[in-house]
């Protein structure tokens, strides 16, 4: 179990000790330089550690590491986890490992942003959880990017809603019916403007964004935004 419990913590469930220092490669760990304690978590590894390559070493030890300062209940999950793992059909591991890796190139607000929706999903009552797995699994690819699509969409509209809530009551739907007017491209041009612009002069800005034709808004949205 320790072994598996390892190579899941690397493959699929432990980001942490996936994520790689930048740098000088790591050195060769020769097995009998390992603590006792370490040999006893590595010794499913042992008669092939030392033709293992530097990188595989630390990961493996920093995962034994990880494991041994585990509550038991933290143990438990990862072994339920990996049970899980085991029950998928090999297109569905297929799958998973290429979410991991799409996951590991997203920029590190957007990886934010998915960790606190798991969490959220995980919050949900168990037969709410089942019942949107089973939702989900049994729409077609096309639904589903069209749902994870309309998902993100919620999120820009929740979060636009937000950000109009910060305005004075008489610009809010002045503004929102600018932003209905403007591409996405033009959207994303006019927050940063925004967040360019000192927060004294943001008002001007708005107001004068509000005076232009849409003709006038697109040329000044093609400009570059000032420097910080």
């Amino acid at each position: 179990m320790l072994r598996v419990v390892c190579c899941l913590l690397l493959s699929l469930f432990a980001l942490a000790a996936a994520a790689q220092t930048a740098g000088a490669p790591p050195a060769p760990i020769p097995y009998a330089s390992l603590s006792a304690a370490e040999r006893e978590q590595l010794q499913p590894f042992a008669s092939e550690w030392d033709k293992l390559p530097p990188e595989r070493q630390a990961k493996l030890r920093r995962a034994a590491a990880r494991w041994a300062a585990m509550p038991p209940e933290q143990r438990a999950q990862m072994q339920d986890r990996f049970r899980r793992w085991q029950a998928l059909t090999p297109e569905e591991r297929r799958v998973l490992r290429e979410r991991f890796q799409k996951f590991r190139a997203m920029p590190p607000e957007q990886q934010a942003r998915v960790m606190r929706g798991l969490e959220r999903f995980r919050h949900l009552p168990p037969e709410e959880r089942a019942r949107l797995r089973d939702e989900f699994k049994r729409m077609s690819p096309a639904e589903r990017r069209a749902f994870l699509q309309g998902a993100a969409s919620e999120r820009r509209a929740l979060a636009r809603q937000r950000w109009l809530q910060t305005l004075p009551e008489a610009e809010r739907e002045p503004i929102r019916a600018m932003f209905d007017t403007l591409t996405p491209p033009q959207r994303k041009a006019f927050r940063r403007l925004l967040l360019a612009t000192p927060e004294a002069e943001r008002a001007a800005v708005r107001q004068s964004f509000l005076r232009m034709t849409p003709e006038q808004r697109a040329a000044r949205l093609q400009a570059p935004a000032p420097a910080d």
